[in-house]
């Protein structure tokens, strides 16, 4: 038996000629493969601020927020997850903000976050399917093709909800640097994708150093190995760049080590600026260029992975703000605006 979606209204907030409002929609009957997941979290991620900032190109009436966990509220029957786990009424998951093809070109060589039929929930109008396409709502709308995962009850909606954003695009910053266990990584930015990654590589063993002019995200680093930089001058082997500041990115194509590894995934946004080097640095210095903008399904899978079983112990969820609620989306991006945290968690 298939489990229609219950009739009446989601409430989204929505984008639309510059302003943020809460929008009520008529979701229509699903169609085969989508479920409708009922959001009991979501997070405020830089890329809504830069959405609603104009910096980066939107459709008219865009659906907000990426980031999200909910239960299943409807669901066809055999429906499975990314690990191939039934999905049934009342399940937990963590949500991908990806929806990709798997068969185009681009999937097959493994670059399915930039599909050639593309879908990016949080990045889409009200008024196209699935029309409920983002996580600051009470409810949305699941297309087939999306990375979902059953989460345990245990892990807290503040440390599991950035896991379909920062947290994977983090896992696949660490993916590209493929770190041995033992090297000294330089970060710049300990925003949101910065801090999982310092996270992340301490805890294969990498000495980690981060970059960041505020003190008040610095000391965000404590207990989870990492160090705020001191000023040394030395060379790196492994060098990120999360923070987008194109200042940062020339001082990283400095301070990575001959032969190393400089791995971009802070410049996403539109405008986000220039920066004059001379290409004999990279040269000379056979320098590797790594770009990371999203993520595969496997990294979706990794983050996820990666908050149930260290999310607790670090205590993540002090990177999110105290919940705000849904009908206050306006003040939510206003205190995401402060730069108090680097998430600001809303709940319906």
């Amino acid at each position: 038996m298939t489990h229609a979606a219950a009739p009446g209204s989601v409430q989204v907030a929505v984008f639309d000629q510059g302003e943020i409002g809460l929008r009520r929609i008529e979701l229509p009957d699903r169609a085969p493969g989508e479920f409708d997941v009922d959001l009991t979290a979501a997070a405020i991620c830089g890329s809504d601020l830069h959405t609603v900032l104009g910096h980066r190109s939107t459709p008219p009436q865009t659906a907000l927020g990426h980031e999200g966990v909910g239960r299943i509220s409807a669901v066809d029957p055999g429906a499975v997850d990314l690990r191939g786990d039934p999905l049934r009424v009342g399940d937990r998951v963590a949500l991908s903000m990806i929806r990709s093809c798997g068969r185009c070109d681009r999937c097959r060589a493994g670059l399915t976050m930039k599909c050639r039929s593309l879908f990016k929930y949080g990045h889409a109008s009200v008024t196209e399917s699935p029309y409920a396409s983002g996580t600051l709502a009470t409810r949305i709308r699941v297309s087939p093709g999306v990375p979902v995962l059953r989460i345990p009850d245990r892990v807290d909606d503040s440390i599991m909800v950035p896991a379909g954003c920062a947290t994977a695009t983090a896992a696949a910053v660490v993916t590209a640097a493929a770190p041995v266990g033992d090297e000294t990584v330089l970060i710049f930015g300990a925003g949101a994708v910065g801090l999982y990654c310092a996270a992340m590589l301490a805890g294969l063993g990498c000495t980690v150093v981060v970059r960041d002019p505020s003190a008040q995200r610095l000391a965000m680093l404590a207990g989870t190995g990492a160090v705020p930089d001191d000023g040394a001058e030395r060379p790196y082997p492994i060098v990120v760049e999360a923070s987008g500041s194109p200042a940062a990115f020339t001082d990283a194509l400095k301070a990575v080590d001959l032969g190393g590894q400089v791995i971009g995934a802070g410049s996403v946004s539109i405008d986000s600026g220039t920066v004059t080097f001379d290409p004999a640095l990279l040269v000379t210095r056979r320098i590797r260029f790594s770009g990371v903008h999203n993520y595969t399904p496997d990294e979706f899978r990794l983050a996820v992975d990666w908050l149930t079983e260290h999310g607790e112990r670090l205590d993540l969820g002090r990177l999110v703000s105290p919940p705000q609620p849904l009908t206050k989306i306006n003040d939510a991006f206003a205190l995401m605006r402060t730069g108090t945290y680097p998430r600001v968690l809303v709940r319906p």
